[in-house]
């Protein structure tokens, strides 16, 4: 009875399988396979002949070298070099070719924007999931590599930036730049579902901690996302601002701000408009707030420019002036994390 030896393509575990078998599992990862769909083992010594001239070409950023990893990838799929080179050559277009992904991180655009995010996306993953399938290591230092560059890359970028000329504005850019990092990259990472978007969802959270210490990252899913827009509540930073005071749910402070929001933003169509404008972006907003280093500073400023006062204004029967400071507020709040 011959076996047939290769590996899962889904995992990349060691299969040794008979050749009788139309279908079996991977003992790894449990994917239903068939023998062709196998990966060949090969000497690490086996390269490809276009192998070396490849190189050639993207050491010298010939365009041609495009060219020649499609004829690579056609004669053969798991072709590592090839592989390696075109993620290589388009592995931060999945940051910088996506600048303005803040602008749609709001309730009703996030999954459309998101779905056509990941698809722009797939190619150059699915070059990196092959050739991490080949690689003796699961590519894990060739992701690190790639991660550790696309941090000091984006560093660079807000370095470079003439229109940023204090330190304050090159801060604010930053914490922008790492905010589409944990609600658009590392979400995208692990949403393609292939074998190695766990590994180099946690590696690029790990690099960019190694590069930015004191700023905080979080390993965030998509299902995370649009949970967070699908929370029952209207008074989201409200409420945030209140759990960070440790305050429960019903505490005074919500319950005046949500009697406020059903009886006076609600009877009139301009403070309905409000309302339903708050509700889109807010959830986006405390998202953005929890993932700062310093987020229960954060809640308290809020607290003491914004809340408190409109807290005042609604215990004083001063409703118009509430909404305007409650508008003025997400205004700030909108431009300051989501522009």
């Amino acid at each position: 009875m011959a076996n047939r030896e290769g590996k899962c393509p889904k995992c990349g575990g060691k299969l040794s399988i008979p050749e009788e078998l139309e279908k079996f599992s991977c003992m790894y990862c449990g994917a239903v396979l068939t023998l062709e769909e196998l990966i060949p083992i090969r000497e690490e010594k086996e390269k490809s002949p276009l192998s070396e001239v490849l190189l050639e070409l993207y050491e010298k950023k010939d365009p041609k070298a495009e060219e020649l990893i499609g004829r690579m990838l056609e004669l053969d799929p798991y072709d590592e070099t090839a592989n390696e080179v075109y993620t290589r050559l388009h592995f931060q277009e999945i940051f910088f070719h996506h600048l303005d992904a803040l602008k749609y991180f709001q309730r009703s655009e996030y999954a459309k924007y998101f779905e056509r995010y990941m698809e722009s996306c797939r190619p150059v993953l699915e070059a990196l999931d092959r050739y991490s399938l080949m690689a003796a290591d699961g590519g894990r230092a060739f992701m690190r590599h790639l991660s550790s560059e696309l941090v000091k890359a984006i560093d660079e970028a807000v370095a470079a930036d003439p229109a940023l000329r204090t330190r304050n504005s090159r801060s604010l850019k930053l914490d922008q730049y790492k905010t589409i990092l944990a609600i658009y990259v590392v979400p995208m990472v692990q949403e393609q579902k292939l074998s190695s978007g766990d590994r180099l969802a946690d590696i690029l959270v790990e690099e960019w901690i190694r590069l930015h210490p004191k700023s905080r990252i979080v390993k965030g899913t998509y299902g995370d996302m649009v949970a967070g827009f699908k929370k029952g509540k209207m008074c989201f930073i409200t409420t945030a601002v209140c759990d960070s005071f440790g305050k429960p749910d019903d505490c005074y402070e919500l319950t005046a701000f949500r009697r406020f929001r059903d009886t006076y933003m609600m009877e009139s169509g301009e403070g309905r408009r409000l309302v339903e404008e708050y509700y889109d972006v807010a959830p986006a907003i405390v998202t953005c707030i929890d993932m700062e280093e310093d987020r229960e500073k954060i809640y308290a400023s809020i607290w003491e420019r914004w809340l408190s006062p409109c807290l005042e204004d609604i215990e004083a029967m001063r409703p118009a002036s509430c909404e305007r400071r409650y508008a003025g507020m997400v205004r700030t709040l909108k431009k300051r994390y989501l522009s």
